[in-house]
C-alpha cells in the first residue's frame, strides 16, 4: 500500500489552532490512516500500537538524526543509539530509584509548603511561577547540588530551545534557540566549574566522577545536565499545571485525589494520557518498516506521535473523557516513550506531580481557577504559561 496522498494538510504543525488543541487533528488521521506524510517532508506515526512497536524497533535510529541547532544533544541519550546510549544511562539512571526519589521529594515539598504558605496570605497564587516552576526547578537544582540563580531566564531559555525542535520552527526560532543553546553551555560550564571547586553528592558530582574514571566526556556532562534541566522543569511543571487545571472541573475526582493516596497514580497517568507534555518523539529509519501495512521508507525522519497514541480509542474508549479506572492505564499511556529512550526520570515526575497536587488539594480543597488561563502550546511541547488559582 501507498501512503495516504491528500490535498490538504492534515496535521498543519505551523497552525495556532492546531497547536492549542492537535487532538482533533490526530482522531482524524487516525482514521484514515496509520502513516501520514506531511508536506514537511516528515511522516507520522499515530496509531497506539504502531506508536509501542516503533519506539522499540531497532531499526529507528536517534543518533543519525540531524538536530540542528540542538546538536549537543547529540552527546545526551536522547541523541544515542547503543551502545553509547546504554553507556550513558546506566551513569544517572541508577540515581532515579524510589529511594533517591523519596529524598528528593522531601525538597520539593519544603518548596511546595513555602509557596502555599505565601499563597494563603496572598489568597492566591499563581499555580505555574509561584508553584509548580519553582518546584521542578528547585527540586533539580537541589539535585545536582547548585543553586537557583537565574531560573526564570533558565526557563524562557529552555522555551526559546524547544521552539526549533519541531517540524514548523521558523529561522526565528532557529535564530533564537541558537542563541539560548550558547547562553546554556556558560550557564552548565559555570555550574560544572562551581561542582569542581565545591565537591559534594550530588548527581553532578557523580557526573564528574565518572569523568575522572573516563566514563563520561566533558561534553556529555554539558549536555546530559542541560537536559535534565529543560526536561526536569518543563515537561513536569506541565504536569503539575495541567493536573491543577483539570481537577478544578472535577470537584468528584479532586476530592478522589485529596482522600485516596491509593489512586493517585492512576490519576496522574490520566493526566499524562489526556493532554501529554511532550507530543511526540521523532526518530530516523534505517531500513524500510512496514507500519500496519504502510511503508515507512529507509531514511525518513519520522515522529512517534505519543500525543496522538494517549488518545487513541482504539486502546482508550471514549478517550476525551478522564478516567483514572481504565485497565492497564499506566503502563498503557505512553508520556514517558518507551524501549530504550523511555524516560529514566518518570518516577520523579510522578512523584513531584502527587507532591505538589496533593499539598494543594488538602490544604486548599475548593480552589478554584480565578483568571484566564494562557498558553505557549508549539506542535511539540505544551506549556502553560500563567494559571491563576485563589484559595477559598
Amino acid at each position: 500500500m501507498s501512503v495516504l496522498s491528500v490535498n490538504v494538510d492534515l496535521l498543519p504543525f505551523a497552525d495556532p489552532v492546531y497547536q492549542d488543541n492537535p487532538y482533533p487533528y490526530y482522531r482524524i488521521v487516525r482514521d484514515l490512516t496509520p502513516l501520514y506524510e506531511s508536506p514537511l517532508g516528515v511522516f507520522a506515526v499515530v496509531r497506539h500500537n504502531d506508536v509501542a512497536a516503533l519506539l522499540r524497533d531497532k531499526r529507528l535510529s536517534a543518533a543519525q538524526l540531524d538536530f540542528g541547532v540542538a546538536n549537543i544533544f547529540h552527546d545526551s541519550v536522547l541523541g544515542m543509539d547503543s551502545p553509547d546510549h546504554g553507556r550513558l544511562r546506566r551513569i544517572s539512571a541508577k540515581w532515579f530509584t524510589a529511594e533517591r526519589t523519596a529524598d528528593w521529594i522531601v525538597e520539593t515539598r519544603r518548596i511546595v509548603d513555602r509557596a502555599l504558605d505565601e499563597g494563603e496570605s496572598a489568597g492566591g497564587l499563581d499555580a505555574c511561577e509561584d508553584l509548580s516552576f519553582a518546584a521542578t526547578f528547585g527540586t533539580m537544582a537541589y539535585i545536582l547540588g547548585v543553586g537557583t540563580h537565574d531560573a526564570a531566564e533558565c526557563r524562557q531559555k529552555v522555551i526559546e530551545m524547544g521552539r526549533a525542535l519541531r517540524p514548523a520552527a521558523t529561522d526565528d526560532d532557529v535564530a533564537g534557540a541558537q542563541a539560548a543553546f550558547a547562553w546554556y553551555v556558560d550557564y552548565i560550564r559555570d555550574l560544572v566549574e562551581f561542582k569542581r571547586r565545591n565537591p559534594g553528592t550530588s548527581l553532578l558530582d557523580a557526573f564528574l566522577a565518572a569523568q575522572e574514571a573516563g566514563d563520561m566526556s566533558e561534553a556529555e556532562i554539558m549536555a546530559t545536565v542541560t537536559l535534565f534541566y529543560a526536561v526536569g522543569h518543563l515537561d513536569n511543571s506541565f504536569l503539575i499545571q495541567n493536573g491543577i487545571r483539570l481537577l478544578a472541573d472535577m470537584p468528584e475526582e479532586r476530592e478522589l485525589f485529596r482522600t485516596q493516596p491509593d489512586v493517585r497514580n492512576d490519576m496522574i497517568s490520566e493526566m499524562l494520557r489526556i493532554d501529554t507534555p511532550e507530543q511526540f518523539v521523532t526518530r530516523f529509519s534505517t531500513e524500510d518498516i512496514d507500519i500496519s501495512g504502510e511503508t515507512l521508507p529507509a531514511g525518513s525522519i519520522v515522529l512517534g506521535m505519543i500525543g496522538s497514541a494517549n488518545m487513541d480509542e482504539r486502546v482508550f474508549s471514549d478517550p476525551d473523557t478522564f478516567d483514572h479506572k481504565r485497565p492497564d492505564l499506566t503502563r498503557l499511556q505512553m508520556a514517558f516513550g518507551a524501549g530504550q529512550h523511555g524516560c529514566h526520570g518518570q518516577l520523579l515526575a510522578r512523584a513531584q506531580a502527587e507532591c505538589a497536587i496533593s499539598a494543594l488539594v488538602e490544604r486548599f480543597p475548593d480552589y478554584r481557577v480565578s483568571g484566564t488561563v494562557t498558553h505557549k502550546h508549539t506542535e511539540f511541547i505544551r506549556n502553560i504559561s500563567s494559571l491563576p488559582i485563589e484559595f477559598h
